[in-house]
């Protein structure tokens, strides 16, 4: 199926900027994020947003969608906004691990994220697998996104875990 673009708005520079001035992110109010502060591996901090849905009693636990943003983005950006509702609206759980100087905050460490950053995304997500197990030992489903930079940094994760990928998402 081809893309064609509505005739009131032609180009991809009016495509970009539309979204993310005027565009509805979500139906109802703004998610209400939880902040965690995680203590990295190098004794820097990596600031998680969630989103956690309401779970009735008894029912299975739900999936945990992860968004890594893009390029100076945040759970703020207008996407992460988007991806939230759309997690609310299934009753999912909704985090953004906001990559180093991205949450408001300055790191300590001199690191700094990039595109490749797989180390980074391979310790989130199993810290977020962590998150995810249930009494008996099982795992909630655990859906991973990423967004322009983030896309490319999860991607990245990807193709370093190879073949493994597919198991290493059973296993985390």
């Amino acid at each position: 199926m081809k893309y064609e673009a509505p005739w009131w708005l032609p180009g991809g520079h009016a495509q970009t900027i539309w979204p993310a001035l005027w565009a509805r992110r979500t139906l109802g109010p703004p998610p209400a994020y939880v902040r965690e502060r995680w203590l990295a591996p190098d004794g820097d901090f990596v600031d998680v947003d969630f989103l956690w849905p309401c779970a009735a009693a008894g029912a299975a636990p739900a999936p945990l969608l992860v968004l890594f943003h893009g390029l100076e983005g945040s759970s703020r950006s207008h996407y992460a906004q988007a991806f939230a509702g759309v997690a609310r609206e299934r009753g999912w759980g909704f985090a953004v691990p906001h990559f180093r100087g991205c949450s408001g905050e300055i790191n300590r460490a001199p690191r700094a994220y990039h595109s490749g950053d797989h180390e980074e995304i391979d310790w989130i997500l199993r810290r977020l697998a962590g998150l995810q197990r249930t009494g008996g030992g099982a795992r909630a489903p655990l859906l991973a996104v990423g967004v322009s930079l983030g896309g490319n940094a999860l991607m990245r994760w990807a193709g370093e875990q190879g073949g493994r990928a597919l198991a290493s998402a059973d296993a985390i």
